[in-house]
């Protein structure tokens, strides 16, 4: 082939970059091919640049985007931006912390941020004479981390209405097309059909799945943890499916409604459920399916203790006295009386249904332990940079995510309290 051929050849158009989130004008590769001797200069400094700040030239031949698409910011962006970019990017990012943490000290270092930016120029120069397969492999990586930190800032936008869904679904739920019997490609008027005149799940479902807007945001959820979840991660997930096929049907919907239920992102039943039985050990051999309740000890219907407080409280002491007043009689006389602890005692013996199946879903075999004594799982390691954008990410990642959403949202809404 001669050099004529060869060098049309390499001026051939390299792939289109298409950077949509935020924008990354500041990576730029050239579509030019130039002699190398004519970029030697560049070349130089590119040098100087890769044994003065290895870490910046490794990222930028490897398609990462620039520390201002990272961050979110751009050129010119104040202290407080960048500190504010920096506090979001550290809630929920696909990014490692090692490229946050980065972006962080160098575009608040005015000087070490002009040296960046002289790399930059360096870097566009550079690629002229890189042959056209080298540069596609680094536009193509640089787009896959655009794509994928898009991805995670839909995901953020979303959890805050779904996390509690999605905490079960990744432990193992059925998700809704799954509970209804349709495919995901099912028309919006069957669906319609099948949900109308089914049960409180299945109306609760076509809320969503018969809204455009809301269906295609949770067809975006499930393809989030089909894509970034590892095999082992779905393997774990269909192992623990096999859980909820031994709790009954009425239970599961009970667990899937109020994952659903968008009025309070900031309490969990589960945890409630635990602070309740941690805090409160001896009630446990008085709550369903247990023959014998608070109630039944003082020989009272749950439903003569709805009225006015002053009524309920004279039922209670008629009942107490021509009792025996054994330990059981004591105890159950003393939780019914006390208003916040008869509500807590009502709410789980309504609820205790989902406790007993939420605790074998947590459990996992001998070695798993109980939910009342649960406990959070440590923080992964940090990932170090790899040439490739990052494919997959844990469950327990997400789970962390979420976790953040919650403390967020609860934040959120005690300053909203206290307006």
């Amino acid at each position: 082939m001669s050099k004529k051929t060869n060098k049309q050849k390499e001026n051939q158009p390299v792939l289109k970059q298409e950077i949509p989130i935020q924008g990354d004008p500041y990576w730029k590769v050239s579509h030019l091919f130039l002699d190398p001797q004519r970029v030697g200069r560049f070349a130089k400094k590119f040098e100087r640049f890769d044994e003065e700040h290895p870490e910046w030239t490794q990222m930028v031949l490897e398609g990462v985007p620039t520390l201002y698409c990272i961050l979110g910011v751009s050129r010119g962006a104040s202290e407080e931006e960048i500190e504010i970019a920096y506090a979001k990017k550290l809630r929920l990012s696909s990014y490692p912390m090692e490229f946050i943490d980065e972006a962080y000290e160098v575009l608040t270092n005015k000087s070490i941020q002009k040296e960046y930016d002289e790399l930059l120029l360096v870097f566009e120069q550079i690629t002229k004479c890189m042959a056209k397969s080298e540069k596609n492999e680094m536009i193509q990586y640089h787009n896959g981390f655009i794509k994928r930190e898009m991805d995670f800032v839909r995901m953020g936008e979303l959890q805050p209405q779904y996390v509690k869904f999605l905490n079960f679904y990744l432990l193992g739920a059925p998700e809704l097309y799954e509970i209804i019997g349709f495919d995901p490609k099912s028309l919006s008027e069957d669906i319609r059909k099948r949900c109308e005149t089914g049960s409180e799940l299945f109306k609760k479902i076509f809320t969503i799945l018969g809204d455009p807007s809301k269906r295609g945001d949770y067809d975006f959820l499930m393809y989030f943890v089909e894509r970034y979840g590892t095999r082992e991660n779905h393997e774990e997930r269909n192992r623990n499916a096999k859980k909820w096929e031994k709790i009954d049907r009425n239970t599961i919907e009970k667990i899937i409604i109020n994952s659903l239920d968008h009025s309070d992102v900031s309490e969990k039943p589960d945890i409630r459920l635990n602070n309740i039985i941690s805090a409160n050990q001896d009630w446990k051999l008085y709550l369903p399916p247990g023959k014998e309740t608070f109630f039944s000890i003082l020989g009272i219907e749950k439903s003569s203790l709805s009225g006015d407080k002053k009524e309920i409280e004279k039922i209670l002491r008629e009942k107490y006295r021509y009792l025996e007043k054994t330990n059981e009689v004591n105890l159950a006389y003393s939780v019914l009386k006390n208003e916040s602890q008869r509500a807590d005692y009502l709410w789980l013996s309504d609820n205790i249904d989902m406790f007993n199946a939420l605790e074998q879903i947590y459990s996992k075999d001998e070695e798993e332990v109980p939910l009342i004594n649960k406990k959070k799982r440590k923080g992964q390691k940090k990932q170090g940079a790899k040439k490739k954008p990052p494919s997959q990410i844990t469950f327990d990642d997400l789970a962390r995510m979420m976790e953040k959403i919650y403390e967020m949202e609860a934040i959120g809404q005690k300053k909203r309290m206290m307006k």
